[in-house]
């Protein structure tokens, strides 16, 4: 939707030329300052933004110099708003497509304004309309917190999809770098449980792959002093588990033959399965944390 706001100018103002949106803001413009904070945090177009000055009646951009000018004594009378608020009107009316048009002034200004966009159909909202001029500046503050929380929300949101989205294959070079990335954040993503149990898991995985890889070792010493003409090693070329090992045609006579090395890959593999046991506890806890980052 194309939106476009109008903040009223402050009457507490620098003294020297600046861009509109420094010109109004000030230690006493409390209201002004909050109102231009508040489309601050919303990252509100700054092209879209227009300060209303009753001095000439002008619509002044965004970022658009301002002389210094005096400040007004009294209120504008009924007919100078309603020729303003007819000029507001002319100008909102060529802009396309039309707009949605936030107003963030006193009713002096706003009134006139209301009447006029009704007449003509033009979506409109006053802002902090019917809270009192004293309060305005609280009101604003509450809004600004409100829009900072839910930028947090969203953020949160998005960072939880990040996670979510780093976890696609459920290894343990995974589970690695969504620790590193996002432990210290872990309690913000509602995922502080899901972290300890993967670190711990992570742990034990790692002193598995090490006890593993120092069996290994061991099987591949023995074995290069039993196994002088390379008999064993070919013979073991498709063993991967146990279960291979056992069932192996010749398991009895090489078990004879080089029993101290097939005591050691006996343990090797004893071993390597133990890693694979704690390589599928680490999946499983990756698949339990992306459920609770849908949650």
């Amino acid at each position: 939707m194309n939106r476009i706001a109008f903040i009223t100018e402050s009457s507490t103002r620098h003294d020297i030329p600046m861009p509109a949106n420094k010109f109004y803001r000030g230690p006493r413009s409390r209201w002004v300052n909050n109102v231009i904070q508040y489309m601050e945090v919303r990252n509100f177009p700054s092209e879209s933004i227009f300060f209303l000055s009753f001095h000439s009646q002008r619509i002044l951009g965004y970022n658009e110099i301002v002389e210094p000018y005096p400040v007004q004594k009294w209120h504008p009378r009924r007919t100078e708003c309603e020729t303003f608020a007819e000029k507001i009107l002319a100008f909102v009316l060529q802009t396309k497509p039309a707009p949605f048009v936030e107003i963030h002034a006193g009713r002096t200004i706003s009134d006139p304004l209301k009447r006029l966009f009704q007449q003509h159909g033009i979506e409109f909202r006053i802002y902090g309309d019917g809270v009192p001029l004293g309060i305005k500046p609280g009101w604003y503050e509450g809004m600004i917190e409100e829009e900072l929380n839910q930028r947090r929300l969203k953020d949160i949101e998005r960072k939880k999809l990040l996670i979510s989205s780093l976890i696609r294959f459920q290894t343990p070079q995974e589970a690695s770098r969504v620790v590193e990335q996002f432990e210290k954040r872990a309690h913000l993503y509602g995922i502080e449980a899901n972290m300890e149990e993967l670190k711990k898991l992570l742990g034990c995985y790692r002193q598995k792959c090490k006890d593993t890889k120092k069996a290994y070792a061991e099987f591949e010493n023995t074995m290069s002093e039993e196994d002088k003409f390379g008999e064993l090693s070919s013979s073991l070329q498709s063993v991967q588990s146990l279960v291979d090992l056992h069932m192996h045609s010749d398991f009895e006579r090489l078990k004879c033959k080089f029993g101290a090395s097939i005591a050691k890959l006996r343990l090797y593999l004893i071993k390597h399965n133990y890693a694979l046991m704690a390589e599928n506890n680490v999946f499983a806890a990756l698949q339990r944390m992306q459920i609770a980052l849908l949650k």
